[in-house]
């Protein structure tokens, strides 16, 4: 990543939190809405973090381990997946004008750009990656709870014989 860029995304980091944070209160996004506001703000600030430490990388692994890493928790706490999606886009936003205030040729100001879509974008794939396998995991917990319903339910007397 260009210098430039890092030193505003860094000098920019609690800016970003805040905004995030604004832009979820802001949505429907009824999970960020009824947490406290500490909590909304932590998460924020720790999802820009996270980007801002990709960034610096210039590789989204950093970022996408991250989201993978919340979603068991997100899924937990009954989070939609729009929920998190919004949280993603709303950082991406945020972003871009930094991308662009950090001047340079038409050529960086794409490759800024092009990084900052990249590695939100990758973000969004594990996300949705992660939330789909946690609905298999849950679906599967289902299925066997169901059997051991129907166990139950079932008796321990064999059938009677014709």
């Amino acid at each position: 990543m260009d210098a430039v860029l890092g030193s505003l995304l860094a000098d920019s980091a609690s800016t970003l939190g805040a905004g995030l944070e604004a832009s979820l209160l802001a949505h429907d996004t009824p999970h960020y809405r009824g947490a406290s506001p500490g909590v909304v703000r932590a998460r924020c600030d720790r999802l820009v973090a996270a980007f801002v430490a990709a960034a610096r990388l210039t590789d989204a692994q950093p970022f996408e381990r991250y989201v993978r890493g919340i979603v068991a928790e997100r899924v937990a706490e009954g989070f939609a997946l729009r929920e998190v999606q919004q949280a993603l886009s709303a950082l991406e936003a945020l972003v871009w004008p930094l991308a662009v205030a950090a001047g340079g040729d038409t050529d960086s100001v794409v490759r800024r750009l092009a990084l900052v879509t990249g590695i939100v974008g990758r973000g969004k794939d594990e996300l949705a990656r992660a939330f789909l396998d946690e609905a298999e995991r849950a679906d599967a917990q289902v299925a066997r709870l169901q059997q051991r319903l129907d166990a139950l339910f079932k008796g321990t007397e064999p059938p009677p014989t014709v």
